[in-house]
């Protein structure tokens, strides 16, 4: 089972689950047996000697990268005799669900060999990020561990980050290298690595001394920060740099957590001329009149230059309406430059890209030139005229069934579909017990205030990736906002999205 066959020479081939030796027996035989034979014991110990033996192998020497890491790749994670794999890389709501889509489907000749390969160990649900600033879910709503969301589930998950992706132009199959020791082999490839904050190169001083807000990592750092300022003595002053929906989202957390401090003061660097320039008009307006109620100060069109460490203060220097201010702040933080993760991927990456670096794909979600490698969500793009659409969260929810479908096709001979996207309206937080809802109905309807607070919640516990996890998470919200009755309902409802979990899989089966 170490996979031996993975280098087997035409003297050797795979009959069923075992490897035989031929028939020759010249001396030129047995000095080369005795050659590969230290080969074995080199590319895999002494366990792959006895195997070897066993099996009456002799693997040919050879010599280059691929033949390395196809040594290591025998041993790795989603290898299997017999099986074709998929290799999932990337964690978000893309990567994620597509893993998940393609290990509920149906596989006429087996189910392939599925890997979800992310660097970090969970995952990040981002809409709840700003709820658990203000303390309205826990740590496993908003970021649940991979190994507990896939326990009930054939996919096997890899941590650790992607050094290189080898590829072969006339195969289609690769080898990915995660970490310094670790290979996983695939037949078809998804791409699904999302966006990472990147500091402007133009704003001196920003990488250094302001706080992003996109990882989980970011998120305990900045409540940590916010305890801070909550116990400190005498006035306090946050800065959210970026006036889009992820800005005006964190700034009313901010100002909700801080809301019982009369000397806090909350302000919001919008770059543009109105805040949340793209967003619906209802959207709009709710942001504004409820930042007006948590009192966040709101500066349109400024932009930061510089920001620098004065007496253990951050100032920060911006240019609003043509004129260079300097601004005293206790914190900085980053919602802006959001740009695709494909560069973190290695030197070996050699997918086409645009000038923003996202990954080119067909309408089927296919990367150019390559009809076994797939990409979705922040870092793909299509041409506007095939899908012009702006990457959210939602857009790659709705790629994960598309591109999971897709592979499934392309492996049993079906035909492909085109990703089409379907507007289902937009959700925002706006600080503690409060939200807006645009619905795509006529010129939009927009629900705000304490509904669309428990409607959002609800909508993201639906939206949760497992059954299970919908049960945890909806467990929560009852027993938070049901009172007693709540208290009473919440595990007899995560039993039940339990149960109903076994019971799809076992009719799966």
């Amino acid at each position: 089972k170490l996979g031996i066959d993975v280098i087997a020479t035409d003297r050797y081939r795979r009959a069923g689950t075992t490897c035989k030796r031929s028939a020759s027996s010249d001396n030129s035989v047995e000095s080369e047996q005795k050659t590969d034979m230290k080969t074995c014991r080199s590319a895999w110990g002494a366990e792959g000697t006895r195997l070897g033996r066993a099996a009456g192998m002799r693997p040919r020497q050879r010599t280059g990268r691929w033949q390395r890491l196809q040594c290591r790749a025998a041993k790795a994670p989603g290898h299997k005799r017999g099986k074709e794999s998929i290799c999932v890389v990337g964690g978000g709501f893309g990567g994620l669900l597509t893993a998940l889509k393609l290990d509920s489907l149906l596989w006429p000749d087996g189910k392939p060999n599925i890997v979800l390969v992310n660097r970090e160990e969970r995952f990040l649900f981002k809409p709840l990020m700003y709820d658990y600033l203000t303390g309205e879910c826990d740590v496993n709503d908003v970021a649940p561990r991979f190994e507990d969301l896939l326990e009930s589930t054939s996919i096997e998950f890899c941590q650790g980050e992607v050094s290189s992706i080898e590829l072969q132009q006339t195969t289609g199959k690769g080898v990915l290298s995660v970490g310094r020791d670790q290979s996983v082999p695939f037949d078809h490839l998804v791409v699904a690595v999302g966006a990472s904050t990147r500091f402007p190169l133009g704003v001196p001083g920003a990488r250094e001394l302001a706080v992003p807000f996109s990882t989980f990592e970011d998120m305990l750092q900045v409540e940590n920060l916010l305890k801070d300022l909550e116990g400190r003595s005498g006035p306090c002053k946050v800065a959210v740099a970026g006036g889009g929906v992820a800005g005006v989202e964190l700034a009313c957390a901010v100002a909700s957590c801080l809301k019982n401090r009369s000397d806090a003061t909350v302000l919001l660097l919008s770059g543009s001329t109105e805040v949340m320039e793209k967003c619906p008009a209802g959207h709009r307006e709710a942001a504004k009149a409820e930042m007006k109620e948590l009192g966040v100060e709101v500066l349109d069109t400024a932009r930061v230059l510089s920001v620098e460490e004065v007496e253990g203060q951050k100032q920060v220097h911006i240019s609003l309406g043509g004129e260079e201010r300097v601004i005293a702040t206790d914190l900085l933080l980053w919602t802006v430059g959001q740009a695709p993760a494909t560069a973190d991927l290695g030197g070996s990456y050699v997918f086409p890209v645009n000038e923003k670096g996202s990954i080119k794909t067909d309408p089927y979600l296919q990367v150019e030139g390559q009809s076994n490698v797939f990409a979705l969500g922040d870092a793909s793009f299509q041409a506007p005229e095939v899908s012009p659409y702006v990457a959210t969260a939602q857009v790659a929810l709705q790629q994960s069934d598309f591109c999971a479908y897709n592979i499934w096709a392309s492996m049993n001979g079906r035909k492909l579909v085109p990703f089409r996207y379907m507007h289902l309206g937009e959700m925002m937080t706006l600080g503690r017990s409060t939200a807006a809802i645009t619905l795509p109905l006529g010129s939009g309807f927009t629900l705000d205030g304490i509904p669309a607070s428990l409607g959002r919640r609800i909508a993201y516990v639906i939206r949760q990736p497992t059954l299970q996890q919908q049960g945890r998470v909806g467990r929560g919200l009852l027993e938070r906002e049901g009172g007693e009755a709540g208290k009473a309902l919440g595990p007899l409802l995560q039993l039940l999205a339990t149960e109903a979990d076994k019971f799809l899989r076992q009719s799966r089966a």
